[in-house]
């Protein structure tokens, strides 16, 4: 039993140097201008690596409304999403989740350990991107916080 996972194991090592692996970057939707940036450092990853990435853009649902009739259009987010995606030129696919808190809607959209790139301005107290990235970090993502002018 020992020796079949030794083999195993060195079997699929064999195959994955042949293989591109792909690394996947979440992007959460923050504002245009902040999620151009972080999509702008993912792209620079693109020339050593295979790079895909998730957009991700979270609304907050007030509790007044229900959950299948929310006040922004699923459609009109998807379109600003996949737009935002098409400049950037990278693969990937975007995501928009309806939540009624917005720190736990991005953590029912990520996978576990999901590498996060946040792009934040330059403030002297908290932005709501640090915030976001601190509780991921708490929450055991891995992020990135890219501090722009």
């Amino acid at each position: 039993m020992r020796s079949e996972q030794a083999s195993g194991f060195k079997a699929r090592t064999r195959q994955a140097t042949h293989e591109r692996a792909v690394l996947w970057i979440t992007i959460p939707y923050t504002t245009p201008q902040l999620t151009r940036e972080a999509l702008r450092y993912a792209g620079v990853c693109t020339d050593a690596l295979d790079v895909h990435i998730h957009l991700i853009d979270v609304h907050t649902v007030p509790f007044p409304c229900p959950m299948e009739c929310p006040p922004v259009s699923k459609e009109h987010s998807e379109r600003r999403l996949l737009e935002l995606a098409q400049q950037s030129r990278l693969p990937g696919r975007a995501h928009v989740v309806y939540a009624r808190d917005q720190f736990q809607g991005f953590l029912g959209a990520l996978q576990p350990k999901s590498l996060v790139v946040l792009a934040t301005k330059k403030r002297w107290w908290p932005t709501r991107e640090t915030k976001l990235a601190r509780f991921l970090t708490q929450a055991g993502h891995e992020v990135m916080l890219l501090v722009v002018r």
